[in-house]
């Protein structure tokens, strides 16, 4: 008596998802993107190879000389980026967002400085926060982590790529066809 009682509850259970099912909150529409993907910081248009680390909270992008100073009563940060794809430098000044302490293996805490900046993939424009530091030393000059990925995509790990950068009309920048995105949500952290 017991188990069909237990039965009959779980039946009820049952129906009663499935007829609530229409009742759920329709995931995100993200785009599938692979490990690795070229993206364009605008309005530079330049071309960098971005890691989708979903370990990392945080995006972080490689910059040189990064410097503070004051313009009109609030802190900036005066940096610079070079492209992949050519000799091309640009010095970049930002309005200094926070300033945080990234945990690195083997190293402890290191302090880096926060900027907005503007993000094209895919004909789409994300402005996101990136950490300022000297990725020299790695693969990828950009890494994308879950503070822009968690709006954003989805990650395929066992593909590379998935869009190109010829075909992306973020690469035709100034020919029409980039639409503003809305921005990742970026709440303290």
């Amino acid at each position: 008596m017991k188990l069909h009682r237990t039965g009959i509850a779980f039946l009820l259970g049952l129906v009663s998802a499935v007829a609530h099912a229409g009742d759920a909150p329709k995931p995100k529409d993200k785009v599938v993107m692979g490990w690795l993907e070229s993206v364009f910081l605008l309005p530079w248009n330049l071309r960098l190879t971005a890691k989708l680390d979903t370990g990392a909270k945080t995006s972080a992008l490689h910059s040189n000389n990064i410097h503070r100073f004051n313009r009109d009563g609030r802190e900036w940060v005066r940096f610079t980026l070079e492209s992949e794809d050519d000799d091309k430098t640009v010095v970049v000044e930002r309005p200094l967002e926070r300033t945080v302490y990234i945990k690195e293996r083997h190293k402890g805490a290191s302090k880096r400085e926060v900027v907005t900046l503007t993000l094209c993939k895919n004909g789409r424009e994300y402005e996101t926060e990136f950490t300022l530091v000297d990725r020299s030393n790695f693969n990828y000059p950009l890494l994308l982590g879950r503070s822009f990925l968690s709006d954003v995509a989805v990650v395929d790990a066992g593909e590379t790529f998935i869009f190109k950068a010829e075909g992306d009309p973020c690469n035709q920048r100034g020919k029409g066809g980039v639409t503003p995105a809305p921005s990742p949500t970026n709440g303290s952290r």
